[in-house]
């Protein structure tokens, strides 16, 4: 019996010149272009759920099936999602551990989150973390371990310690224990470190720079003041080889006209094709940067800004660009039972955002054996946040892609209707549009 398909709720088309058409499944991530000649054939397999009649139409059929453009009709593709949801949330195949080794930070960076303190992590509490991390590595198949602060790099020898007993805890039960990842700002980062970080098992290093020199060192000053930007960019030029260097570039009103100047320095160094460079939204988190409010984007106008910066990147020969991925079930490990952010006195949060805040946030300490009950409720609310809830988030066509956005954000803005909206919401048809012109450049250039 040959099965009912149906077109997928999750499809968006989007018109080129030359009456050829981009096809992108939100829940598959396929990105496929439609031939002028196909787009009669396509319009009627789609739109009709019609079968095949020639040799013809059943290859684009069968493309269209495997790309997920079109589903069996018995298939509930937002009842998929909620199950794919649902299990990932209780799932502890990965243990997810972000470590901030410090809250102390030698930057004073007029956006930062978080209120600096001075404690760093001691050896003792080293092995606590490691005694915590025992009883949730041996549960699981994969152990993924980032770094985070404060400044991390403030703290090497706490950072070697614990990349060795995670790798020694990996071995003991037979758990895949991936290459991990650090975010620093990249000033005490030079070729020596790097070396030490990747032999402790880390290869990949998120750096910011937000712009050239006159606008980076405006933003991220020493905390005498002093300006950062030549000696990072110096880091990134002796690093570059040994890490996988991914630049971020932090955005609001002030700088997302001349943030990519930064290009003219990445090309004069022959960095162009040896980093990668994303744009990330500014926001007044837990209302610590609430005094430059004003010069946060909305999600919306970074979204629009995104577009011309990935343009102007492209323009420029630097193919790369970001590309939905299709979330494993939530937007972030916050909202998952294996995933945790331990400060450098073992508080436990759910979320990087709240590292910085009072103990009245966390959900438990790896001191303690239990948590007490405002923790046990601020586990609930993350474990509970479903926006699944949500009317407009059940209808969105990206849905499959965020998953209602982040989980803080969208219990803090509290709406019945509708989660923490991502940029993709406000971009996706634009950014596609330049993924394939990344494309067609890339097989031009080779």
């Amino acid at each position: 019996m040959t099965p009912t398909m149906k077109p997928s709720r999750y499809n968006t088309f989007i018109d080129l010149e030359g009456n050829r058409r981009l096809a992108f499944n939100s829940a598959s991530g396929t990105l496929a272009e439609i031939y002028p000649e196909d787009n009669e054939i396509v319009q009627r397999l789609l739109l009709d759920a019609a079968q095949p009649k020639t040799a013809k139409e059943q290859e684009i059929y069968n493309v269209l099936i495997e790309g997920g453009y079109i589903v069996d009709d018995a298939v509930d593709e937002l009842t998929f999602l909620k199950v794919k949801n649902r299990t990932r949330r209780y799932d502890r195949s990965t243990f997810m551990l972000t470590v901030a080794p410090t809250l102390a930070c030698n930057f004073r960076c007029d956006y930062c989150f978080e209120n600096q303190r001075k404690e760093k992590m001691s050896e003792e509490m080293e092995q606590a973390l490691l005694t915590f991390s025992e009883r949730h590595i041996k549960k699981a198949e994969m152990a993924v371990l980032t770094w985070f602060g404060g400044e991390p790099t403030l703290c090497i020898p706490t950072i070697e310690r614990i990349q060795t007993g995670m790798a020694l805890l990996a071995q003991k039960y037979g758990v895949a224990f991936e290459p991990s990842s650090i975010i620093t700002n990249g000033y005490l980062m030079d070729r020596k470190m790097a070396e030490r970080l990747k032999a402790a098992g880390i290869s990949e290093a998120q750096v910011t720079l937000d712009g050239p020199r006159e606008i980076h060192n405006k933003r991220r000053k020493l905390q005498n003041g002093g300006g950062t930007y030549d000696r990072i960019l110096a880091n990134v030029r002796e690093t570059a080889d040994i890490l996988k260097i991914v630049i971020r570039v932090n955005v609001d009103k002030s700088n997302y006209l001349g943030a990519l100047a930064i290009l003219d320095d990445l090309r004069r160094d022959d960095l162009l094709s040896k980093v990668y460079i994303y744009f990330a939204q500014v926001n007044d988190a837990d209302g610590v940067c609430a005094d430059i409010k004003g010069q946060c984007l909305t999600t919306e106008e970074f979204a629009r800004n995104q577009v011309k910066m990935y343009r102007d990147l492209i323009d420029n020969g630097f193919y790369q660009i970001e590309y939905p991925s299709i979330a494993p079930g939530g937007h972030c490990g916050a909202d998952t039972d294996g995933s945790f952010v331990v400060t450098p006195t073992g508080d436990i949060f759910k979320c990087w955002e709240e590292i910085a805040a009072d103990k009245s946030l966390s959900i438990g300490n790896i001191m303690q054996e239990e948590p007490a009950p405002f923790q046990k409720a601020n586990w609930n609310k993350y474990m509970g946040w479903d926006p699944f809830e949500k009317k407009s988030c059940r209808e969105c066509d990206v849905l499959p892609l965020c998953m209602g956005g982040c989980p803080k954000h969208g219990m803090v803005e509290n709406s019945r209707d509708i989660g923490s909206c991502c940029n993709w919401k406000f971009n996706l048809k634009d950014m596609m549009v330049l993924r394939y012109m990344c494309d067609q450049r890339k097989e031009v250039k080779n």
